[in-house]
């Protein structure tokens, strides 16, 4: 693609500014000629002067004949017949004649190396043109004329298609990566707007993953606390008041602990145990809200810190579930290593979970599992019956990018 780009882009520039250079040429080819007839001029060589403006106006108006005959061999060959009705006009000077067709060779060169092919030495039209060229001098001089004639001719060729074909693949490599410096700009952006949502993918679940639940545990104390009031229950009252102001400062710790961790930068490489972790959450979960939970993890199941993160925080979700719709107070975290794959069991046996709760888009629970478990390229299945109760199963594979 890039490639292309730069063709085109090449042939517009030549289009719009090679056009003039050509043009100046043309005009010294032709006063050069001039110069060499010079007293002997005769009316028909002031006549080629003529033809030139033929030339401008093809240069002027070559885009729009590239569009109306969609060729540009066409537009070369309007050159060149052009150029030999000038060289004939001149023929009464042999030198000169000679000296101006001579002299658009380097014309006819630089053109096929911009529009046809810029890799072959000489290509069909110029061919052809020397042959006719050759042919000529052959015609208006003699034999011993056409070895000096070649020896121009190939020495010609050499510098026009030596020095051009440097100047056209600076450009062309110019232009290539400039078009690529735009490529990785666009990717660039497209990165940073990926990165940007990533990132606040992860805050949205960060925040629902602690406080939103603490939100949620403040609001059933004050549940609470509005049923011991409207029993007259004071003692039960004040109890329900130092519980909330205590899950309130627990909050406010949590919360207070998450900003740490988006300021720092943390060490991924770090590997921390799993148990313990997940032991802190069931003991939170017990004492706030009743639910006993029976941890079946390996003590040495080490996991690196990002991983780890999430992992507890997909348990907790998942145990924060059973709470709000399972109507049990037991509940069970199983964690093993399944070859290369982290296994993660929760289970009840209460209530099934509402299937309607699975399917909701709003269900930001869920969508956060899902979405922790995709970061490490896992998966998050959830089966849910009245004979068995509800079982999350998540599964992620280790020694991932997204692990460490």
């Amino acid at each position: 693609m890039p490639q292309k780009i730069a063709d085109f882009q090449i042939k517009d520039t030549f289009f719009i500014k090679g056009k003039w250079l050509i043009l100046f040429w043309l005009c010294f080819t032709f006063v050069f000629s001039l110069y060499l007839s010079y007293p002997e001029l005769k009316p028909t060589t002031y006549g080629a002067g003529f033809l030139v403006f033929l030339h401008l106006l093809i240069l002027l108006l070559a885009r729009k004949l590239l569009k109306i005959f969609k060729s540009i061999n066409l537009i070369l060959s309007m050159q060149v017949i052009i150029s030999f009705v000038m060289g004939g006009l001149m023929i009464n000077n042999p030198t000169s004649a000679t000296a101006f067709l001579v002299g658009f060779l380097p014309i006819v060169i630089i053109e096929e190396i911009t529009f046809i092919d810029n890799r072959k030495w000489l290509s069909i039209f110029s061919i052809c043109y020397i042959v006719l060229l050759l042919f000529l001098e052959i015609i208006i001089t003699d034999w011993g004329s056409v070895f000096f004639m070649l020896e121009a001719i190939i020495a010609i060729v050499f510098v026009s298609k030596y020095y051009y074909s440097l100047i056209y693949n600076n450009y062309q490599k110019k232009i290539e990566l400039q078009q690529l410096n735009v490529e990785l700009n666009d990717a660039y952006r497209e990165v940073t707007t990926l990165t940007t949502r990533e990132v606040k993918q992860k805050l949205a679940r960060d925040l629902h993953d602690t406080l939103v639940q603490d939100l949620i545990g403040i609001n059933l104390q004050l549940a609470l606390i509005e049923n011991h009031v409207q029993k007259n229950d004071l003692s039960g009252t004040a109890k329900s008041l130092k519980d909330t102001q205590k899950l309130t400062k627990e909050a406010i710790i949590s919360s207070r602990k998450t900003i740490t961790e988006y300021r720092k930068i943390k060490d991924e490489d770090i590997k921390l145990t799993l148990k313990g972790k997940v032991i802190e959450k069931v003991q939170l979960l017990q004492k706030r809200y009743g639910l006993a939970t029976n941890v079946n993890i390996a003590a040495d199941l080490e996991l690196p810190s990002k991983l780890l993160i999430d992992v507890v925080r997909m348990i907790n979700e998942a145990l924060i579930n059973v709470v709000r719709h399972a109507e049990t107070e037991e509940a069970q975290v199983d964690a093993y290593l399944k070859g290369e794959k982290l296994v993660i069991k929760i289970s009840n046996n209460g209530i099934p979970f509402p299937e309607k709760y699975q399917q909701r888009h709003d269900h930001y629970g869920l969508i956060g599992m899902r979405e922790r478990a995709q970061s490490h390229n896992g998966d998050l299945k959830i089966w849910s019956t009245a004979e068995v109760g509800t079982i999350v199963l998540i599964e992620i594979p280790l020694g991932g990018k997204s692990n460490v």
